[in-house]
């Protein structure tokens, strides 16, 4: 066999190989590895990390979602400025680099060649939205872990249907609590359809109220676990809530961030194109899974237009970037035809290009000068 014929080879549908396989351990070493000497160059270039400014202005606490709000609590305990941005970067980056590693696993598992695989990972890795997340600002990262085990979850409910895949999708609802407070919104619609994804919960209301408790049972149980939690260690619970509660009031529509957040969509992320010709491509090798391929789209959209009603900090960048997540997370777990694996890579590499010169709608200056080595015009001393 020559290099060639390994570089290009498919793997079979019905071929299960184990999770921590060499090459899934060695692309996840070598993302860590690659994304550490990036953050560490923008570390030393003098940018100061996003989260850490809002961490010493104590602003952390007032946004975003608990777990995020845990990471930086930890992280303040470190003494100095650079030992706090190292801990963040490192913590980004691992998190980071398993994710890439099992991407390229799952990318393989469903018939991508390794030369198109291998392409994905580094468009992935190349697109500014991820970068900035990784080595400037990283609070957005569980949501887009919340985003990115949902599609899986929602493919398996979609797929079977069961009790035991409503129970799956169940048990990550309350990752949508922990992420953000603008995502746990998602999880009274999700839940739902959980429920009427159950032939029985669509005929009978005993089966259907059933099914609705198993999907939203966790999220109660973790919730209330939380607050206990917080009122036996006797602290603010007020405090801890005020994200949460911050969020849904003063409710408003702003026009700007709506369109905004729209031009961000078709600018920053044009990959929605393929799930919707996912929807109606004939001939497909596996049965045809709608609802999944439409969250890729839905649930960023849904973001976008959250961010125009509801108080939040999120960035334009921010949605944009969960459509790249959702979309990665969806070519993991869909068998395509090898046009659109093509046209997947195509688009990659076109959100990948819009994302650093499309700068109306998302720019920071200061990360690019400390990223590319140079000084722009406005901040040289």
């Amino acid at each position: 066999m020559s290099l060639l014929d390994l570089a290009t080879a498919p793997v079979a549908a019905h071929q299960r190989r184990p999770f921590w396989r060499p090459a899934t351990i060695l692309w996840s070493l070598v993302a860590v590895l690659i994304l550490l000497v990036v953050a560490l160059h923008v570390i030393d270039g003098g940018y100061i990390r996003r989260d850490v400014e809002q961490l010493q202005a104590g602003e952390a606490w007032r946004t975003g979602g608990w777990l995020s709000q845990v990471v930086l609590r930890v992280v303040s305990l470190l003494p100095g400025t650079p030992l706090q941005q190292w801990a963040l970067s490192l913590t980004a980056v691992l998190v980071s680099g398993f994710a890439f590693g099992a991407l390229y696993d799952r990318l393989r598992a469903n018939g991508w060649f390794r030369i198109g695989a291998f392409i994905a990972l580094v468009l992935l890795m190349l697109h500014a939205g991820g970068l900035y997340t990784v080595t400037a600002s990283s609070r957005a990262i569980p949501l887009y872990i919340a985003f990115a085990a949902l599609i899986p979850a929602i493919r398996s409910l979609e797929d079977v249907g069961d009790v035991q895949s409503a129970i799956g999708l169940g048990l990550l609802l309350p990752l949508l609590l922990l992420a953000s407070p603008i995502a746990a919104l998602l999880i009274v619609p999700l839940a739902i359809a959980t429920a009427l994804a159950d032939p029985d919960g669509r005929t009978d209301p005993r089966a259907f109220v059933a099914m609705l408790l198993v999907a939203i049972l966790p999220t109660l149980i973790v919730a209330i676990g939380i607050v206990g939690f917080i009122m036996q260690a006797r602290m603010d619970v007020g405090a801890a809530l005020l994200p949460y509660v911050s969020t849904y009031t003063n409710l408003h529509f702003d026009v700007q961030a709506l369109s905004s957040g729209l031009e961000a969509l078709a600018v920053f992320a044009p990959v929605l194109i393929v799930p919707l010709l996912y929807c109606f491509w004939p001939d497909l090798e596996e049965r045809r899974h709608v609802f999944s391929a439409l969250a890729v789209i839905v649930l960023p959209l849904y973001l976008v237009f959250a961010r125009s009603i509801l108080t939040t900090t999120m960035t334009p960048i921010v949605p944009p970037t969960a459509m790249m997540v959702a979309f990665v997370s969806w070519l993991a777990v869909v068998r395509l035809p090898f046009q659109l694996r093509l046209l997947s890579l195509a688009l990659l590499l076109l959100a990948a290009a819009a994302s650093w010169t499309y700068t109306d709608l998302w720019n920071d200056a200061a990360w690019k000068a400390a990223l590319f080595n140079f000084v722009p015009q406005g901040l040289a001393t």
